[in-house]
Order: structure tokens, then C-alpha cells, then sequence
């Protein structure tokens, strides 16, 4: 296998982009992404892209071939990629298999998703087709199983509202120093604690936003990186694991085996151990997921989660800073482009061109998404190439 680097890499401002059309996202994450790699469009010989609700939502459907088509290469092979809100980081993981098995070279990744296109009732009704069809005639969707995640892990470690709300607040902290974010404002404590109730005991400030995004990514072969780009990513580990679709099949409700799996491929895929993180953007749809997410990941023995985040050791001066662009809780989930957006944000860090959320002494930088109920995990891990 050839290694694999990003090249390029750009998102644009995600928030709720109600006049702004969809090809339109696509083509400016796109368009600057290819420039920040200092590529010829006519290099690109693929187009990977992830997107979970297009036909319901937006009403666009063979969006990889309209995506083609609006950056002017249409005669390049252009797939779509769904799998909820996996979908943008199996279009990049895709993208770095083809590479490193030599069918490509240069591959656009593209990841978008447009979600404030109808009422709430409407786009909860398309993200709930994300889970199994039984669980969703039980009332088993995204605020009610996360809610259940949440008070099997209160009960099994002890983990408090307090500890969920302190994610919360981080994240939004994060995100009002990321000019990128849908929302940019600190929320104290106090507030988050006080929000109205969504499902027991999840309150408003503990679920993600709906969020209009698009980010892209140009990846190619490691050896040929610098001719492009001065400051180029390396992959060092692409990795994707499963679990039961249906929630009452799973074997823990305070625990994702699709994450455990992954993130072991991960670190022996990249030669290291979860200590040698340095810093990661993990899926933190629910405050309760992000404190599930850093236990399975390895970074906190399992039940510690929750104690990790209120002693701050996930904070951006902390021992291992988590969702420094403010995660989906502040920079917005756009459900199809968030696992992409999160690659953006780790080549930011790792260019030293983060601002104010600037981590120190970053370098390895691992990225996590999950997808269904959540019923898929996938983990990549990033280092500078230069």
C-alpha cells in the first residue's frame, strides 16, 4: 500500500444557509479546497463524496454526478456515499483505500448535507430513517436512545448532569473561537443546566444542532505531496467496524463495540497506542455520546469519562484537548459533511493554523465518527508530512 497525504483541504461557514443552494455549498468547499492543494482540477481523477439526506431533503438525488459536473470535470467517476452520519468519513476512507492501492491518484473528497430545508417535524422524520424500522415505530430514535445511553451510564459510573453539561460548555466555548461554527457563543453552566427538557436527561443544550454545511479534501500519494503542497496531511490509519442495527439487540448500552473495534484497527494500523494521541474530534451528536466516545477510544478507562471532562483534561489546554472546532454541538452537524469537516479541522491543527483554539504540540490527531444508532464507527488518524 502507498501512503496516503491530504493535500487540500476547506470548509465553508456552516450555520443555517436557508438561501443558499446546495450545488453552491458543494462548489465552494470544493473549488477552495483544490486550491489550497495547488492541483489542476483536470489532476482529479475520482470524486468520493458523502451525503445522507439529499433526496428526502434537498430533493437531489446522483449528487456525485452534479458535483462532477459543477467543477467542470464531468467525464471523472463521481460516487455518493451514504451511511447517516458516517457518511462523509467513509467517502474519505474510500478515497484513501483507492489511493493507497494505486487506482488513483488525485481524489476529491467532497462531504455535504443541507438540513434546513423543511419544518422540524419533516427533517426529524428523514434523520429517524437512519434507524432501524422498528425502533422507529417504538419511539427509538436519535434524542430517545441517546437518553437511554445517558441514564445507563448515570446508573452504572455515577456520571451527573453536571458532567454532561460541562461537555456542552466546552464545546460551545470551542466553537465561539471558531469562525467556521454554526454557533459562536459561550453558554455558561447555569444555563445549559436550566435548558428544556428533549428526552430524560437530555436537555436542549445536550443535543447537536441542524446544521447546512459542506467541507472538501484533496488527497493524494505521500511521495508526490510536496509537489503540491507545502504542508501536507498524512493518513496513517483508515478504519471502519459495525454493530446490530436494532438497539435491543446490543450487547451494552454504556459502551459502542463498533468504536472499540475500529479504534484497536486504528492504533495498529498506525503503529501506536491511545496515549500517543494527541488531540481528536469524536461524534458528539448527544453530551453523553462525547463521554462514551473517549472512554471506548481508550483515552479514559471506561466509567471515567465523566470525571475526565469535569476535571478538564479534555479542554484545549488539557491532557488530551477533545472537539476543538466546537464538534457537533457548536460548529454544527451537516450529518453528511461532518465526518469530512472534522479532517479539516485536524490538518488546521496540524498546519498550526488554528487560531485562537490553537492546540500546543500537536501530533497525531485522531478523528471518529459514528453512524445509525449508532450501528457504524470510523477512525482516522492524522500526522504531519512535512
Amino acid at each position: 500500500m502507498r501512503k496516503v497525504s491530504v493535500i487540500g483541504a476547506h470548509e465553508i461557514k456552516w450555520g443555517v444557509l436557508k438561501e443558499k443552494p446546495l450545488l453552491d455549498m458543494v462548489s465552494e468547499a470544493a473549488n477552495k479546497a483544490i486550491t489550497d492543494a495547488g492541483i489542476d482540477r483536470y489532476a482529479i481523477q475520482a470524486i468520493f463524496l458523502g451525503n445522507a439526506f439529499g433526496e428526502i431533503l434537498t430533493g437531489q438525488a446522483t449528487l456525485g454526478s452534479a458535483t462532477a459536473n459543477i467543477l467542470g470535470i464531468p467525464h471523472v467517476p463521481s460516487i455518493r456515499f451514504e451511511c447517516a452520519c458516517s457518511s462523509g468519513a467513509i467517502a474519505l476512507r474510500e478515497a484513501f483505500l483507492n489511493i493507497a492501492h494505486g487506482v488513483y491518484d488525485y481524489v476529491l473528497v467532497v462531504g455535504v448535507e443541507k438540513m434546513n430545508t423543511k419544518e422540524t417535524p419533516q427533517i426529524l422524520s428523514a434523520i429517524a430513517t437512519s434507524f432501524d424500522f422498528y425502533d422507529q415505530k417504538a419511539g427509538i430514535v436519535a434524542p430517545a436512545v441517546f437518553a437511554l445511553y445517558a441514564s445507563a451510564h448515570m446508573k452504572h459510573f455515577g456520571t451527573t448532569k453536571e458532567q454532561l453539561a460541562m461537555v456542552a460548555e466546552k464545546n460551545y466555548y470551542n466553537g465561539s473561537l471558531n469562525p467556521n461554527a454554526h454557533y459562536q457563543k459561550q453558554v455558561s453552566l447555569e444555563e445549559i443546566l436550566n435548558a428544556p427538557m428533549i428526552a430524560e436527561p437530555l436537555g436542549r443544550h445536550d443535543c447537536s444542532l441542524v446544521t447546512d454545511g459542506a467541507a472538501a479534501l484533496v488527497l493524494g500519494p505521500a511521495e508526490t505531496a510536496k509537489n503540491y503542497n507545502s504542508q501536507p496531511i498524512n493518513i496513517l490509519a483508515s478504519a471502519i467496524a459495525g454493530d446490530y442495527y436494532r438497539v435491543a439487540n446490543r450487547d451494552s448500552y454504556v459502551s459502542f463495540a463498533s468504536t472499540r473495534i475500529a479504534a484497536r484497527q486504528a492504533y495498529e494500523m498506525a503503529g501506536v497506542q491511545p496515549q500517543d494521541i494527541t488531540c481528536a474530534e469524536t461524534h458528539d451528536c448527544f453530551t453523553i455520546t462525547e463521554i462514551i466516545n473517549i472512554e471506548d477510544l481508550g483515552f479514559f478507562p471506561k466509567g471515567e469519562g465523566g470525571r475526565a471532562v469535569q476535571d478538564g483534561e479534555t479542554r484545549l489546554a488539557g491532557r488530551i484537548p477533545v472537539n476543538a472546532s466546537g464538534g457537533l454541538k457548536a460548529k454544527g452537524h451537516a450529518i453528511g459533511a461532518t465526518g469530512v469537516g472534522q479532517v479539516v479541522e485536524a490538518v488546521t491543527q496540524l498546519r498550526g493554523k488554528a487560531g485562537e483554539r490553537q492546540i500546543k504540540n500537536v501530533e497525531l490527531f485522531l478523528t471518529h465518527m459514528l453512524g445509525g444508532s449508532p450501528s457504524i464507527s470510523v477512525i482516522h488518524i492524522f500526522a504531519r508530512g512535512y
